[in-house]
C-alpha cells in the first residue's frame, strides 16, 4: 500500500511534479474552498483519496456526494442538477457518457489547464488515453481510472472439470465448452457468466463486436456500425452463452458467485481483480485473462475522468488542483493498490518505488496494464436518447441469452430501434 512506501523516496525525482500539483495558493484563505464531487462506487475511494488529498492541501475541502450506482445514473444526476443550478464542482464521469456533459454542458475543457502544465508527458499523462476524453478536439477529462474487459477463472474448478490451469483456454468455443463441464460439476457450480447487465453503456456486448474488428457506429457518428457480420457474430456469443447454462443475475450477484467459488469463469471489469483476490484468497486460486481478439480486434475503455462542472473561476482552479492529484502517480498506486483498476498515470507504472513492483508481484494485475495498446474509446451514442439506445440494447440482448430469440432477428430489430433514437441527419 502506498502508506507502507517512503513518502520521501517518492518525492525524489518528481518534486517539480509536485510542487507545481499541490503548491498552496500564496495568499492565504480566510477559509477553504469547498469542492463537491460525484462518483460512482466505491464511495470509500475517493474518500480516503480526497482526506490524502486534504492533508495537502487544507485550503480546499472536498465532499463526496452519495456515489451512483453506475455511470447513466451519474450522468443524469448531474443533467438534473444542471437544470436547477445545483452541480457538483467535479464529476467522475465514465467515458463512454463524457459527451454527454461536454455539449451542451456543463463541463469545461481543460485545455487551458493542460497547456499551462507545459510537457504532458512529465505530468505521465499519455496522449492516447487523453484522446479518449476528447470531444470535438477538446479535451474534457483527465483519465482516473481505467478498467478493461477481462476473464476471470477459477482455476480450481477449471481443474476439478478436466482443464488445464497452467493453459487456459484462448478462444470461445473453448473457453465456453469449459464453462459446459464446471457446470456438470456437482454442488450447484455455475459454469460461464458473461456479465452484460449492470455493466452500462453496453460495455461488455460493445467489447465482443469490437474484438472481432467491428464497430458502433459508423465514422460520422450518423448511423450503427454494428449491423454487420460482427454485430450478428456478437449475438451469437450471448445465444452460445445461454446454451452452455448462463442464468439471468444482476452485476452484484454474478461477482458475488465468484467470490464465493461457486463460479468457474467470469467475464467482467478487470477493476474487480483486488475484490476477487481478497475474497478467494485461502479458498481458491483465480487468474484473469484477456477476451479472444482478432488481429485488428480492439476493446473498449473502461473506468472514468475526472471532469470539471462548476462555472465559478476560483472552484475551477482549485478543482483543478484536485483533479491532478487523483490523476498523478501517488493517488494512481494507491487506485490500482486497493481496486483492480489499470492507472491512467505512466510515471506511476514505471517508477519502482510507485507501481513497478507491485506489477511484479501481481502477474493477474498486470494483464490490465499488458491491455493498453488494444484498448480504445468506448463508443457512446450522440444524442439525447443515450442512454435509452444502451438500455434497449441490453433488452435485446436478453433475449437472446434467455434463448427467447434468434440473434439475426434481434440485430434486425436492435438496428431498427436504435436508429429511431438517433439524432436526425
Amino acid at each position: 500500500m502506498i502508506s507502507d512506501l517512503n513518502r520521501r523516496d517518492f518525492l525524489r525525482g518528481t518534486a517539480a511534479i509536485a510542487a507545481g500539483a499541490l503548491a498552496a495558493p500564496a495568499l492565504a484563505q480566510s477559509a477553504p474552498i469547498a469542492l463537491r464531487i460525484i462518483t460512482s462506487t466505491p464511495k470509500e475511494l475517493y474518500d480516503g483519496l480526497c482526506a490524502d488529498f486534504a492533508q495537502k492541501r487544507p485550503d480546499i475541502r472536498v465532499t463526496v456526494d452519495t456515489p451512483s450506482p453506475d455511470y447513466d445514473d451519474l450522468t443524469l444526476r448531474v443533467r438534473r442538477a444542471s437544470v436547477i443550478g445545483d452541480v457538483p464542482d467535479v464529476a467522475f464521469q465514465g467515458f463512454n457518457r463524457i459527451n454527454l456533459l461536454a455539449q451542451p454542458g456543463p463541463a469545461i475543457p481543460l485545455d487551458p489547464f493542460v497547456n499551462a502544465e507545459g510537457n504532458q508527458a512529465s505530468l505521465g499523462y499519455q496522449p492516447s488515453l487523453l484522446d479518449m476524453a476528447k470531444v470535438n478536439g477538446k479535451t474534457f477529462g483527465l483519465p482516473f481510472a481505467i478498467s478493461s474487459p477481462t476473464l476471470f477463472f477459477n482455476l480450481d474448478l477449471v481443474e476439478k472439470a478436466g482443464g488445464n490451469p497452467d493453459k487456459l483456454p484462448a478462444d470461445w468455443p473453448d473457453i465456453i465448452e469449459l464453462g459446459r463441464r464446471i457446470r456438470g460439476l456437482e454442488n450447484g457450480v455455475m459454469g460461464l457468466h458473461y456479465a452484460y447487465i449492470g455493466h452500462s453503456g453496453a460495455w461488455t456486448w460493445m467489447a465482443l463486436v469490437m474484438s472481432q474488428g467491428g464497430r458502433i457506429m459508423t465514422p460520422d457518428q450518423k448511423d450503427v456500425g454494428f449491423d454487420s457480420p460482427e454485430g450478428l457474430w456478437s449475438l451469437e456469443m450471448f445465444k452460445q452463452f445461454g446454451q452452455a447454462g448462463q442464468i439471468e443475475m444482476s452485476l452484484n450477484q454474478s461477482r458475488q458467485a465468484f467470490s464465493s467459488g461457486t463460479m468457474g469463469i467470469l467475464g467482467t471489469a478487470s477493476s474487480y481483480l483486488r475484490s476477487a483476490e481478497k475474497a478467494a484468497m485461502g479458498e481458491f486460486q483465480i487468474r484473469t485473462a484477456n477476451l479472444p481478439l482478432k488481429p485488428n480486434g480492439k476493446l473498449p475503455v473502461g473506468g472514468n475522468a475526472a471532469m470539471i462542472v462548476t462555472k465559478d473561476p476560483i472552484r475551477q482552479k482549485a478543482a483543478w488542483d484536485f483533479i491532478k492529484y487523483m490523476t498523478g502517480p501517488e493517488a494512481q498506486t494507491k487506485l490500482v493498490n486497493t481496486t483492480g483498476y489499470i492507472p491512467a498515470n505512466d510515471i506511476a507504472v514505471r517508477t519502482p518505488e510507485f507501481l513497478g513492483r507491485f506489477y511484479a508481484d501481481n502477474p493477474n494485475a498486470m494483464v490490465g496494464v499488458q491491455q493498453l495498446p488494444i484498448l480504445t474509446a468506448w463508443p457512446g451514442f450522440p444524442g439525447q436518447n443515450a442512454i435509452k439506445i444502451t438500455d434497449l440494447i441490453r433488452d435485446h440482448i436478453q433475449s437472446v441469452v434467455t434463448l427467447r430469440r434468434e440473434p439475426k432477428a434481434v440485430l434486425h430489430d436492435m438496428v431498427r430501434d436504435v436508429r429511431a433514437l438517433l439524432p436526425p441527419t
